[in-house]
């Protein structure tokens, strides 16, 4: 079982690290209250200030910006992410079948959207999940018994690691409970896409 935690590992513009810092001898007396012992021999100058001098100041600054930016800026994914949409395996219990679909997070929405991949350019919506309303998430660590026996008996022991089952719930008080059983293509393929879910549902 899942439980919802966040987690960010952030991408930052390198240019936000574009720091200029010039001798050891300035970040010495800043930093350490020590002469250096070595004089470098390459001094780079700051726009609007003197070669050879670190502004220690400015790097501080830099470097809390920096750390707030990797706390507030949201993950970036490649064209193979969950937001851009990845193909993996419907798993269907009641009609004992599986089906190659295509599924998409939707972070507008907040939803996650499992289509058909017959026709790419109009694609059928076979499942609405809504994110707010997952109730919890099943791996196979959890544990063979957490799923259908029907939905094991459907997958390869290869297939078994990238297994998980989202239960949720619906807008309509009056709908019953869904399990949805998807197979992505590796534990790692599975895991990037249940840690995208909580990061949204958490923030």
């Amino acid at each position: 079982m899942l439980f919802w935690s966040s987690c960010c590992a952030p991408s930052v513009d390198p240019d936000q690290f574009r720091l200029d810092i010039s001798t050891d001898e300035h970040l010495s007396s800043e930093l350490y209250d020590e002469p250096p012992s070595v004089i470098p021999t390459l001094l780079v100058s700051q726009p609007g200030g003197k070669a050879g001098v670190a502004q220690v100041p400015k790097l501080k600054q830099l470097v809390a910006e920096a750390e707030d930016l990797c706390q507030d800026q949201p993950t970036v994914f490649t064209a193979l992410s969950p937001v851009a949409g990845r193909k993996c395996t419907l798993l269907s219990e009641s009609m004992g079948a599986r089906m190659e679909v295509k599924y998409a997070v939707d972070e507008d929405l907040l939803q996650l959207t499992i289509q058909a991949t017959g026709n790419p350019e109009q694609p059928e919506v076979l499942h609405r999940c809504p994110l707010m309303h997952i109730e919890d998430i099943y791996i196979v660590e959890d544990g063979e018994d957490c799923f259908p026996p029907g939905i094991i008996e459907l997958l390869t022991p290869e297939e078994k690691d990238g297994l998980f089952m989202i239960v949720h719930s619906f807008d309509d008080p009056n709908a019953d409970v869904a399990e949805l059983c998807l197979v992505e293509a590796s534990r790692s393929d599975r895991d990037n896409l249940l840690e995208h879910l909580k990061d949204m549902t958490s923030s």
